[in-house]
């Protein structure tokens, strides 16, 4: 869903809203599946609205039915680094910024995850690559 900050109505109980978004990013410890859509509805904390009350609850929806997933760690796997890395050009509608994420597991369950807003607005999906793929090399070299 492509959400943006000058949508339709307001939400009535912003408490609500609030508190929910914060349950998952607290959730995203454990289920790094859930870290991008938790990072998108977290950037309409201040004024939530409609639409993104309803993505809110879509990703609700996902947990009730993903609640068996989790990571595990296999104990007689192959102890090696994996890395995936990804970006989306421009993805933000209202800022035109992109998101760039990466995940690396050791053996069979992811160790390290990210998922964040570029701090600058690229011309490119090839510097958006790049910069997703630096971020990512970063982080290896620290693993």
């Amino acid at each position: 869903m492509k959400l943006n900050a000058n949508e339709r109505n307001l939400v009535e109980d912003t408490t609500m809203y609030r508190c929910i978004v914060g349950s998952f990013i607290y959730m995203t410890i454990t289920r790094p599946n859930l870290s991008y859509a938790v990072g998108v509805v977290s950037q309409f904390m201040q004024t939530p609205r409609k639409p993104h009350l309803d993505a809110v609850r879509r990703i609700l929806r996902y947990i009730k039915h993903t609640l068996q997933c989790g990571i595990f760690y296999e104990a007689k796997s192959q102890l090696q680094v994996h890395g995936y890395t990804d970006a989306d050009w421009a993805g933000n509608v209202s800022d035109r910024r992109s998101t760039s994420g990466f995940m690396f597991s050791f053996g069979s369950g992811a160790v390290s995850w990210s998922s964040k807003k570029q701090p600058t607005v690229a011309l490119s999906s090839t510097e958006v690559e790049y910069r997703g793929a630096a971020n990512a090399a970063c982080e290896v070299v620290w693993l």
